[in-house]
């Protein structure tokens, strides 16, 4: 089931925060960054919701391309659950694996295979994630964003998610930056 509102802004107004106040140098900044984008990934799992059919072996996150994400989701995964249920994290090398997956976390240097990839995944609920600001606008369900105060967003898509046959919260869409 989806959570209050006020919960779920507490949460990622605490990541926001975290974000923000931890950039000091361009190397920390980097690993702040991929913290801060793997909490977004645990909320967006959370704050999502998928037929019941398609959750019942637990949630496999599949990260498509090299991301310093993975170490991160690896490290999130190891502690934390959803919906009662194991978050599994797979790096894919075809995307013919990302059919087994909940969300697909598409890296930047992946981004040009966006079509391809919603193509395949077409119907299915399957979420897709782009690391690259502007891959929301073009198809992928959600997409982070810097904003000029350094301040990590994300892009909605909603025609995506709907096509995908899942659903969001509507605190979560207060949250975003609604592109589609």
């Amino acid at each position: 089931m989806i959570r209050g509102a006020s919960h779920i802004r507490l949460v990622l107004l605490a990541i926001l925060i975290a974000a923000g106040v931890m950039r000091t140098d361009k190397a920390v900044a980097q690993d702040v960054n991929y913290k801060a984008y793997s909490l977004f990934v645990y909320n967006f799992m959370k704050y999502m919701e998928w037929p019941e059919e398609a959750t019942k072996e637990g949630f496999t996150v599949g990260v498509w391309g090299d991301s310093p994400i993975m170490k991160e989701l690896q490290a999130m995964a190891a502690n934390k659950k959803i919906k009662g249920k194991s978050i599994i994290i797979k790096k894919l090398t075809t995307i013919d694996e990302a059919v087994g997956c909940q969300m697909v976390y598409i890296s930047s240097g992946k981004s040009n295979t966006l079509k391809t990839m919603k193509e395949k995944l077409k119907g299915k609920p399957i979420l897709l994630v782009g690391e690259r600001e502007g891959l929301a606008a073009k198809g992928a369900a959600l997409s982070f964003v810097t904003q000029d105060d350094d301040t990590l967003k994300f892009d909605i898509n909603k025609a995506a998610i709907k096509e995908n046959n899942l659903k969001i919260a509507t605190a979560l869409l207060a949250l975003g930056l609604i592109v589609g």
